[in-house]
């Protein structure tokens, strides 16, 4: 089946928020206050207004989510104002390893390259070692750590916007 990214919908809201909530489950162990995370967190639809909200799309299932928020969008004091911020980038555990993850982080790269952004940030934790693997092998480092998140650590990564056209590259090319 083909994979589609595109722009969410409103009808994407209860794909998109459940592909959000079986994402992180497999982490719940690591959060001192699993209820209220996942509560937050099963609610993706809700951050469409705060800039492009994408999802992966295989038949007629989301599959995968990201945001991409924009130069001067909202944002936690964590990340400069200047800078695009990547958030909640979720891959439904049975799609992983297929390209949906790949794929939404090209499209938001894409987004902070057309909006001129200096460079694109994100944070995530140890904990999650596939998308931190992905996210330094296309160029992205930690240069801080940042306030842990309900218990769990995490740490900030930042791209420059002149590496984006690398790490599109890296995204991009064939995988063995």
């Amino acid at each position: 089946m083909t994979l589609v990214i595109r722009r969410y919908e409103p009808r994407d809201a209860d794909g998109a928020n459940a592909v959000a909530r079986a994402a992180f489950a497999q982490y719940e162990a690591h959060y001192d206050d699993w209820p209220t995370f996942i509560e937050r967190v099963g609610r993706l639809g809700d951050l469409a207004p705060e800039g492009d909200l994408l999802v992966a799309e295989q038949g007629d299932a989301i599959v995968g989510a990201v945001l991409h928020v924009p130069p001067g969008g909202p944002r936690s004091a964590i990340f400069p104002p200047e800078w695009s911020v990547v958030r909640m980038l979720v891959v439904a555990p049975e799609a992983r390893g297929q390209g949906a993850g790949r794929r939404l982080m090209a499209a938001c790269l894409r987004c902070a390259r057309t909006a001129g952004a200096p460079a694109v940030v994100l944070h995530t934790s140890p904990v999650m070692a596939t998308a931190l693997r992905m996210y330094e092998a296309i160029g992205f480092v930690r240069d801080r750590d940042i306030p842990p998140i309900q218990g769990m650590a995490y740490g900030r990564y930042m791209l420059p916007a002149s590496r984006i056209a690398q790490a599109l590259a890296t995204l991009e090319a064939p995988r063995d």
